[in-house]
C-alpha cells in the first residue's frame, strides 16, 4: 500500500509539472492576433500622423531633408530652423524620419524599395 501511494504521488507530481511546462510558454508567447493588433495600431498612428502633417511645410521640408540624407546615407546631426510652434517642430521631425527611412511624401519621387 505504501509503495502505491508513493507511485501515485510521484505520478501526480510529474503530471502537474508536465502540464505547467506546457501551459507556461503558451501564456507567455504573444499570439499572432496580438501581433496583428499591434501592427494595425501602429499603422493607424502613422496614418494619423501623416494626415495631420502632410500639408505642413515643415513636414515637407523635413521629409525632403531626410530623403536627401537617406540617399547619401548620412544623417545630419542638427536641424537649424525657426519653427513657428511645437507642432511645426514635431511635423519636421516626423517628416525627417519618414524621409530618412526612404519614404518620400511625393509619390512621383518615391524610392521603390
Amino acid at each position: 500500500m505504501h509503495k502505491q501511494l508513493q507511485r501515485m504521488a510521484m505520478l501526480t507530481t510529474l503530471a502537474i509539472g508536465a502540464s505547467a511546462l506546457i501551459v507556461t510558454p503558451a501564456l507567455a508567447a504573444p499570439t499572432a492576433q496580438d501581433q496583428d493588433h499591434h501592427n494595425q495600431s501602429q499603422n493607424q498612428k502613422e496614418r494619423t500622423a501623416h494626415s495631420q502633417y502632410a500639408n505642413n511645410q515643415y513636414y515637407q521640408l523635413g521629409n525632403k531633408e531626410g530623403y536627401e540624407d537617406h540617399k547619401k546615407n548620412l544623417q545630419r546631426p542638427t536641424h537649424n530652423h525657426s519653427y513657428k510652434s511645437d507642432d511645426d517642430r514635431k511635423a519636421h521631425d516626423y517628416g525627417y524620419q519618414q524621409g530618412w527611412h526612404g519614404q518620400d511624401y511625393r509619390p512621383e519621387h518615391s524610392d521603390p524599395h
